[in-house]
C-alpha cells in the first residue's frame, strides 16, 4: 500500500483565513462553523477594471452597480470577488506582481477595498468574503485593514480561489471544506460550487 506524509503552510495555495488570523478573539479554523462555510455565492466581477488597474480594489460603488444589474446581495451569503487573476497562475510575477525571493514588499494584485468589505459585512450580511487573488487585501496593502475588518467581525475568507468564471452571478451554492486544524490560523480547503440547474460540480 501507498502512504506519505506531508507538510504544509497554512495559508499557502487555495486556503482558508480563520478569523483568529487577525483578531486574538475570533475563531480559529476548527471553531469556524459550516454554516459559514456552505451557502449561497455571490459574484462579483471586477476583471474589467483589474485589467487596467492591477492594484484596483473593489469600491461600494461596484457592489450597488452589482446590484443593480443582478438583483440585491442576499443576506448570509458568501461573496466572491472575481478579478480575473487565476488564470495568471502560475506565473508568480504575473500573479503576484512581483517575484523576489523574501521580499513582499512589492506585491500588486487587486481585491477588496475596506470601505467595501465593510459594507458587505455590515449591511449585507455577507457570512464569509472570497476572492481569486492571493489576499482578501490588495498586494500594496501594508496594514491590512480588510483582513482586520474581517477578524473583527468573525469573518472567514477564502483566499486563491480558480475558475470564478465559470459561477453565475447569482445561483450558485458554495461549499468550503477545509483541513480542521485545532486553534489554527487558517488551513487549505478544497471548494467546489453547484451550479443551477447542473447535476455535477
Amino acid at each position: 500500500y501507498s502512504a506519505y506524509a506531508f507538510a504544509t503552510p497554512e495559508h499557502g495555495g487555495t486556503h482558508l483565513d480563520a478569523p483568529r488570523h487577525f483578531s486574538r478573539t475570533g475563531n480559529a479554523t476548527d471553531q469556524v462553523p459550516l454554516s459559514q462555510l456552505i451557502g449561497r455565492a455571490v459574484v462579483i466581477d471586477i476583471s474589467a477594471k483589474a485589467a487596467v488597474d492591477a492594484d484596483y480594489t473593489l469600491s461600494v460603488a461596484d457592489i450597488l452597480a452589482d446590484e443593480a444589474a443582478h438583483g440585491p446581495i442576499p443576506g448570509g451569503a458568501i461573496v466572491l470577488l472575481r478579478s480575473g487573476w487565476s488564470a495568471r497562475w502560475p506565473d508568480a510575477k504575473s500573479y503576484l506582481g512581483d517575484d523576489a525571493p523574501g521580499d513582499a514588499t512589492r506585491l500588486h494584485f487587486p481585491s477588496y477595498g475596506p470601505e467595501a468589505a465593510r459594507f458587505l459585512i455590515e449591511r449585507r450580511g455577507a457570512k464569509a468574503l472570497g476572492v481569486d487573488t492571493a489576499s482578501n487585501d490588495p498586494g500594496p496593502s501594508k496594514d491590512f485593514p480588510v483582513h482586520r475588518i474581517m477578524g473583527a467581525a468573525n469573518i472567514p475568507g477564502l483566499e486563491n480561489l480558480n475558475a470564478l468564471e465559470r459561477l453565475p452571478a447569482r445561483g450558485a451554492i458554495l461549499v468550503a471544506l477545509p483541513i480542521k486544524i485545532e486553534g489554527g490560523s487558517g488551513g487549505p480547503v478544497r471548494v467546489i460550487a453547484f451550479l443551477p440547474g447542473a447535476d455535477s460540480e
